[in-house]
């Protein structure tokens, strides 16, 4: 494919659909570099600006990913979430054939506010244990998670190997097995530390998700907020006639 100077469209925008059309027939595979912002340049006799914008849209999009030190690399295709769906992230993404990873970012036991009381049914004196985390998949930094349980359903959790899944290590060694879950949404804008973990350089919206999740007994037993990277949001709702 060739730049059309005549036509219309920028010139930007017509080496983004280049490059889309590139990666959608497999030129261009995921998780392998694109050619460099000099060789676009080279390639299409544009300036270096033009190629800056259209890889910036397409980092934008989701489909690229601008690394530092190495290059921009093709993303894989992420899938809906469906909202109805209490699997744990690490089963939602395994489904979609990508690596999902965790890395501990604090653990410790917290004096719950009289909220998160309220939402997991406990004393204000009971002990409650937080887990701080960040998600990945395939080394991309997805969302900040921050967990809540009450102790006494989850002793000793603190010296497990918490990288894992949480929900598979909750039904495996305590036998409790999430079986329903409320989560409220809404739109946050990123501050700098959340910016900092999830490795973006720009100022950037999220998605605060805080979520309750149920046991089968219709016990609440875990109480989490999660920021999710705004550019990974994407969410598939199904309603039906009541």
């Amino acid at each position: 494919m060739e730049l059309n100077r005549n036509c219309f469209e920028p010139l930007y925008y017509q080496l983004k659909e280049i490059i889309r059309e590139k990666i959608n027939n497999g030129e261009y595979q995921v998780g392998h570099l694109i050619p460099s912002e000099s060789e676009f340049c080279q390639l299409y006799n544009i300036s270096r600006i033009t190629v800056r914008k259209a890889i910036l849209d397409l980092a934008q999009e989701g489909v690229l990913r601008r690394q530092k030190g190495l290059g921009t690399i093709v993303r894989a295709p992420y899938e809906a979430t469906r909202l109805e769906s209490v699997k744990g992230f690490t089963e939602q993404v395994l489904n979609f054939n990508q690596r999902p990873s965790a890395k501990v970012m604090d653990i410790g036991f917290r004096k719950p506010t009289r909220y998160i009381c309220d939402r997991l049914r406990i004393a204000e004196d009971a002990k409650v244990i937080q887990i701080k985390r960040l998600r990945l998949i395939d080394d991309e930094p997805y969302y900040i998670e921050v967990l809540n349980f009450p102790y006494d359903r989850v002793e000793h959790i603190e010296q497990e190997d918490l990288t894992v899944s949480i929900y598979n290590l909750l039904d495996r060694k305590y036998g409790i097995r999430i079986a329903r879950a409320e989560e409220i949404l809404e739109p946050t804008l990123l501050d700098e530390f959340e910016m900092k973990i999830l490795q973006l350089d720009t100022v950037s919206f999220g998605m605060r998700v805080e979520r309750l999740g149920y046991a089968k007994n219709g016990e609440p037993i875990e109480h989490s907020i999660h920021i999710v990277r705004g550019d990974k949001c994407k969410m598939q709702i199904e309603r039906r006639e009541d």
